[in-house]
């Protein structure tokens, strides 16, 4: 596949895979004893929750519910666990539809999860809203948006890159949409984080898989409806 790939995709796959050797660095050098069965329990939730996947709108790239279970890592264990737990993500996001998946790709992937587990692992711990009234409930609605970010336009970029589209153009029109379950996702952590970590995932899990099946219900309700917005929308 790295043959085919235009000279501009290598070098971003580069970079992505160069950047995520930073917050793991820095992750190990800075390791502690983490709390083991909730790590345990959250790597297992992230396997479970990338299962529940739904077909991005006129494409073939898929949207996994792990988003919650990442953000309750990033809330609740040091940065190696927070990584440890989304690069799981990222292995069962691959693997687990049972489609055959190259290296490169699965490179790419893994690095971008655990770039924007680090963004999003970094805003939270930033301590910019210590003090105010809410500061917790804003930290977190940080690190859900910057974890959007770091998570979507890396791959609307590779896409554009190999597909000769604006990567700014699929951003806004295909992965902008997205955005609502970012928000939900942060509500949910928020949520769950009230409750003690077995019932909260356990709780957590169930809304998941009632919210993944309202988006595939959306999603195909739009392809049925729209196809030529969605023919737009990828430039095809």
């Amino acid at each position: 596949m790295t043959n085919t790939l235009p000279i501009k995709a290598k070098v971003m796959i580069g970079m992505v895979a160069v950047a995520s050797l930073c917050p793991l660095f820095f992750g190990v050098i800075n390791w502690h004893m983490p709390a083991w069965p909730q790590l345990a329990l959250l790597m297992a939730a992230a396997v479970l929750s990338s299962r529940l996947k739904v077909k991005l709108a006129g494409m073939t790239s898929t949207m996994s519910g792990n988003l919650p279970v990442i953000l309750l890592g990033v809330t609740q264990l040091g940065l190696l666990g927070s990584l440890l737990v989304a690069a799981t993500a990222a292995i069962a996001q691959s693997y687990g539809s049972g489609k055959k998946v190259n290296a490169v790709q699965f490179l790419f992937n893994t690095c971008t999860l655990m770039n924007a587990c680090a963004v999003a692992y970094f805003a939270y711990h930033s301590h910019l809203f210590t003090g105010f009234a809410g500061g917790s409930a804003a930290s977190l609605a940080m690190a859900a948006g910057a974890y959007f970010l770091a998570n979507t336009a890396p791959v609307a970029s590779i896409i554009g890159l190999t597909e000769h589209h604006s990567p700014f153009a699929l951003w806004h029109k295909v992965f902008l949409w997205s955005f609502p379950n970012y928000v939900i996702g942060a509500g949910l952590t928020a949520i769950v984080s009230f409750f003690t970590t077995i019932g909260g995932v356990a709780a957590l899990m169930a809304v998941l898989f009632a919210v993944h099946k309202s988006y595939k219900m959306y999603v195909s309700h739009t392809e049925q409806t729209q196809p030529k917005a969605l023919a737009m929308a990828t430039g095809r």
